[in-house]
């Protein structure tokens, strides 16, 4: 049995969040077939449960097609109050032989305002356990986060996309390099970059193929993945369902579109995207970064106001993109040695 865990990731510390959230108040029980609900109010636990439901059946035929059947057993929600929002997510995978059972010991906590418990936590995490009934297996961590990510409302999406601007210029060493993102079996220990690379990538692929293409994508990388040659899996899945030459050729594109403001793409007629960010005008933001950098014209406005800048920009063509993912080259061996020195057990609990 291996037990995973999923978070949801604000600009804040979960430890943090909880300290600052602890409520004394009565808890209030509400069930629903596939949830049992614990919060501070009755009227909000049913709210909540309900809008689980909803989210579990509407977010399952966006992604898969259909709906869910009905769970074996009920995943509990625990809901507390706070001033800023997270959750996470645990469940067990059981295995017989070959065959992948449906996930059980599910175990959701999220926390928040009620407004943001519901339009972003909450779907964020019923899309985890879509995944997870749907793959029967735990996904590579950027496509998990980042396709849950694209289902949030549009204002903590923002602020992703400007941890991401933050990243790629103020601080390029923080950044993951494709070769390295999407071999991880395990959270790094700096998280931020993994939530905001993960949901940008999702993006800019369910944007070309909608999102029943991206979620085959994934199944087909981790079938083709064999110990060792996990890279090559991840090459030959992005030629097959993308045309990309290889994950190096899929960051160039990926940077240039970022670096032209991330702009909104025509999605396929047989998919539905949720609200995306409401970007506004360029700013000089863009030129700054234009004055050392061959790429075109980067972010926007409102990604700008989200970033804390001294002005110093890096450009995006001199930090970790260009440095580390030269085409044919793999990940750092200075992060291939961190990971080897602390592997991480497969029944071992991830609390991220």
């Amino acid at each position: 049995m291996s037990r995973y865990c999923f978070r949801i990731c604000a600009a804040v510390f979960f430890t943090a969040v909880l300290a600052a959230s602890g409520l004394a108040q009565q808890q209030y029980r509400f069930a629903t077939e596939n949830f049992t609900v614990v919060a501070p109010d009755p009227a909000f636990a049913r709210q909540v449960g309900n809008e689980a439901e909803r989210f579990r059946k509407e977010l399952a035929i966006q992604w898969i097609g259909e709906a869910l059947p009905t769970w074996s057993e009920k995943c509990p929600i625990q809901v507390k109050l706070a001033a800023h929002a997270g959750g996470e997510t645990s469940f067990a995978f059981m295995y017989n032989g070959q065959q992948r059972g449906e996930p059980t010991g599910w175990d959701m906590k999220i926390f928040g305002t009620p407004e943001r418990l519901l339009d972003s936590v909450l779907p964020h995490e019923v899309t985890h356990t879509i995944f997870a009934t749907h793959f029967r297996r735990p996904l590579p961590r950027w496509a998990d986060e980042g396709a849950c990510t694209t289902v949030e409302h549009v204002a903590e999406k923002k602020k992703n996309h400007g941890m991401l601007i933050h990243f790629l210029t103020s601080q390029p060493s923080r950044g993951i390099p494709f070769n390295r993102m999407f071999t991880m079996r395990d959270y790094p220990q700096d998280i931020l970059p993994l939530y905001a690379q993960g949901y940008s990538v999702a993006k800019f692929l369910i944007m070309e193929k909608g999102r029943r293409h991206f979620l085959d994508y994934v199944r087909a990388g981790m079938d083709m993945e064999q110990p060792g040659r996990e890279l090559n899996a991840w090459n030959r899945a992005t030629k097959q369902f993308y045309g990309y030459d290889s994950l190096s050729d899929l960051q160039v594109k990926w940077e240039r579109w970022v670096a032209d403001g991330s702009i909104e793409k025509a999605v396929p007629s047989n998919q539905t995207m949720l609200a995306s960010a409401n970007v506004g005008p360029r700013s000089d933001f863009g030129s700054k970064l234009n004055q050392h950098s061959q790429l075109p014209r980067a972010t926007t406005a409102s990604a700008a106001s989200d970033v804390a800048d001294d002005g110093r920009l890096a450009s995006l063509n001199e930090g970790w993109y260009a440095k580390q993912m030269k085409v044919g080259r793999r990940y750092r061996p200075d992060a291939q040695a961190q990971e080897k020195a602390a592997p991480t057990a497969r029944n071992e609990t991830i609390w991220r």
